[in-house]
């Protein structure tokens, strides 16, 4: 059976779940921007990255994706190859999944350009052979202020990227052997997806990952679920992740709509209300969980590779 079909047909929607569909792959997004500020669990430094691999992996996490800091300061992000190359070694010597790096931005200077709070996407760790890696296609925007950066103020900030980066940036990561997963925050970004499309910028099948609840994007809502999935290319294999505590909800929809799903401590830092997660393997036991029990098994590395198209 096909592993990408059209998810908002009511026939072949039916079609799957009587003959069963294919099982689920689970990300697990271990860092990206929080601190353990804001968690004790987050694991910023290179050797707990590649610990937490392996131990999401034991969990049933089949990629791992992941933000890197810098060696001597933590805290701080790294955007280049050599420090990615390094934390993706790390990894591989520890665990055989999938290895998902995260895609980099720098600030454009705003100094008399009235860019103030303006990055740009950029892809310089292409060359560190990561598996996959990010494709963000276009704009987003963020309020900034003491809500969004955990204290303090800050202003607004808008990520940049044209149509044309967007492709260079797709065929940058294929020149590299590097699977793209093009992130989908809005509906625009849908567009700038046919676009890359028609341009034979990416490789079937299209590795998507839709993002619900971010600001400027999409709503956490079924509505919000159903008009996303419903508008996709075909040949396309979505996973979904939300932000915050409706990360669950949105990750169950995705199992019921036969996607796949991203978890970890990237996208929320509660297990619940109130309630701290305790790791990221607490949060892959959750969607292991779930999976089994709503009729889909758990994809291996090896099922994963072979539904994405990944030698």
């Amino acid at each position: 059976m096909d592993n990408s079909w059209d998810y908002a047909n009511q026939r072949e929607y039916v079609k799957r779940v009587e003959e069963g569909m294919p099982p689920v792959i689970i990300s697990a997004a271990i860092t990206g921007t929080n601190q353990k500020s804001g968690n004790p669990a987050v694991p910023v430094s290179a050797e707990e990255q590649a610990d937490e691999a392996l131990a999401v992996f034991e969990a049933g996490a089949a990629i791992v994706h992941f933000h890197a800091r810098q060696a001597h300061d933590p805290v701080q992000f790294a955007h280049d190859t050599d420090r990615y190359a390094e934390i993706n070694e790390l990894i591989r010597a520890k665990v055989p999944m999938l290895v998902d790096n995260s895609q980099g931005v720098f600030d454009l200077p705003s100094e008399g350009t009235g860019l103030v709070g303006t990055a740009h996407y950029v892809v310089p760790q292409a060359e560190a052979e990561p598996d996959i890696m990010a494709l963000n296609p276009g704009p987003m925007t963020f309020r900034g202020g003491a809500a969004y950066t955990g204290g303090g103020d800050s202003p607004s900030k808008v990520f940049l990227s044209t149509f044309d980066d967007a492709e260079q940036a797709a065929n940058r990561l294929r020149e590299n052997g590097v699977k793209p997963q093009v992130f989908i925050y809005h509906p625009g970004h849908l567009d700038i997806l046919d676009y890359l499309i028609s341009r034979n910028a990416l490789d079937k099948p299209y590795f998507l990952q839709l993002v619900f609840g971010q600001q400027s994007g999409i709503s956490t809502s079924m509505e919000g679920f159903n008009y996303t999935i419903r508008n996709l290319p075909e040949d396309s294999i979505f996973q979904t992740c939300a932000l915050g505590l409706e990360a669950v909800q949105v990750n169950t929809m995705a199992i019921l709509a036969g996607g796949h799903v991203r978890t970890g401590l990237e996208d929320c830092l509660d297990y619940q209300r109130g309630q701290l997660a305790e790791s990221n393997v607490q949060l892959v036991d959750r969607i292991a969980r779930l999976a089994n029990d709503l009729g889909r098994r758990v994809a291996t590395v090896d099922e994963a590779k072979e539904m994405l198209g990944i030698s």
